[in-house]
């Protein structure tokens, strides 16, 4: 049974357990690192999860244990770049809550909620979880090894769940190519993101059609097939009416991809570059393009020799001083 992964990753759990117990939280403290670019992070944050998913299901751990728990939770929480609430906050907001009777933890829950923008908006200490890992479906479980970071794991929950798929429909391709994604196995979405594509032409609306060429297009460049992503790029262009997306977002990223792709070179990046140019100018003029679309636009530029790197540029620098960002 698919749970029984579940209790192999848990069953790993118990050495860092036994070692908290003893008082060593060195582990599942707090400890501040820094990413170039996703910011401050919590180095410990991944243990003290699943530290938090071992005391759910085994039911295991002290109250003074999960308070400590909590407590380096906030400062995370506190500290971290993203402003999310976050699984490790809700399992120990649900465990913590037990041991509320008299209100002794209110402060702390109170703390909580005023941790970062995403917990004002969204944190509840009423927040239920569930404490039968048999009650788990193949997803809870899917979502678990990703979470706590068993790739292997997940992938191999991921193949019974495959197993269970009686009509792979658009739903059913989208979440296999998040799962691969998820467990270390992006390599292998070639064939879900073109089966995918098939669906959605034959089925699909016009700007699901679109995303679902793009979503291939930046698989082909994310892997270096240079000449697949012209191609796809190519059908994109004559089988689709961008025009419904001019004004999205979608439409901005098939830009950085189209610039990504033209400064990789080749025979077709010229065509593809005469095609990109007039929007990238565009939007520069008005403002509205950012970091990545200007940095990946002004690589193109340079690889094209196109005298519009000076403009981009400039309009690069003006957006940097304009939104406060430096080091970009």
């Amino acid at each position: 049974m698919y749970t029984d992964i579940i209790i192999e990753i848990l069953k790993e759990q118990n050495c860092i357990y036994e070692k908290t117990n003893r008082g060593d939280f060195s582990d599942v403290c707090f400890l501040e690192g820094r990413d170039a670019v996703f910011g401050t992070f919590d180095k410990n944050y991944k243990n003290r999860l699943r530290l938090a998913y071992y005391i759910l299901f085994v039911k295991k751990g002290r109250e003074a244990l999960v308070k400590k728990l909590f407590e380096e939770e906030l400062k995370d929480r506190e500290a971290n770049s993203f402003q999310g609430i976050g699984t490790c906050l809700e399992i120990l907001t649900f465990l913590l809550m037990k041991y509320n009777g008299t209100h002794q933890y209110d402060a702390l829950f109170d703390r909580a909620q005023n941790a970062n923008f995403d917990c004002a908006c969204g944190y509840d200490r009423s927040v239920e979880q569930e404490t039968q890992l048999e009650q788990c479906d193949i997803y809870d479980c899917i979502q678990i090894a990703i979470e706590t970071g068993y790739p292997e794991s997940a992938a191999r929950l991921v193949e019974e769940w495959k197993k269970e798929i009686k009509e792979w429909d658009v739903q059913n391709y989208r979440q296999l190519i998040l799962f691969n994604k998820n467990t270390c196995r992006e390599a292998e979405n070639e064939e879900p993101l073109k089966e995918l594509l098939a669906l959605e032409r034959k089925n699909g609306k016009n700007r699901d059609i679109i995303a679902a060429w793009n979503n291939l297009i930046h698989f082909y460049i994310g892997f270096g097939e240079r000449e697949k992503a012209y191609e796809a790029f190519s059908e994109m262009l004559e089988y689709t009416d961008l025009s419904e997306v001019a004004g999205i977002r979608l439409f901005s990223g098939i830009l950085e991809d189209a610039a990504q792709l033209i400064a990789m070179g080749g025979e077709e990046a010229q065509p593809l570059w005469e095609w990109a140019v007039p929007f990238i100018a565009k939007l520069a003029g008005t403002g509205s393009m950012y970091g990545n679309l200007y940095k990946k636009s002004i690589r193109a530029a340079q690889c094209m020799k196109d005298p519009i790197e000076e403009e981009l540029t400039a309009a690069y620098e003006a957006w940097k001083l304009k939104t406060g960002i430096i080091g970009e």
